[in-house]
């Protein structure tokens, strides 16, 4: 079983899950599986950065979602 970098994001009513699939430096892309209230879906964002620190936007309040604060469950 292959377990992806994994982050879990408080939206003030519930856990939404993001388990990292793919980062495109080139495309300057993100592709993540978004587990949201039971639902999953693949989405990708625009991968931005803040310093030297990679991110993406979440939601209507553009949320900053770092990739370096993804972890790898076990």
């Amino acid at each position: 079983k292959i377990k992806m970098p994994e982050y879990d994001y408080f939206n003030g009513e519930n856990f939404i899950t993001f388990d990292l699939i793919e980062i495109d430096d080139e495309k300057r892309e993100v592709t993540v599986a978004v587990s949201d209230t039971g639902r999953i879906s693949v989405r990708t964002f625009d991968l931005l950065f803040d310093g030297n620190r990679r991110y993406f936007e979440y939601g209507c309040l553009y949320t900053k979602i770092y990739i370096d604060e993804f972890t790898e469950e076990n």
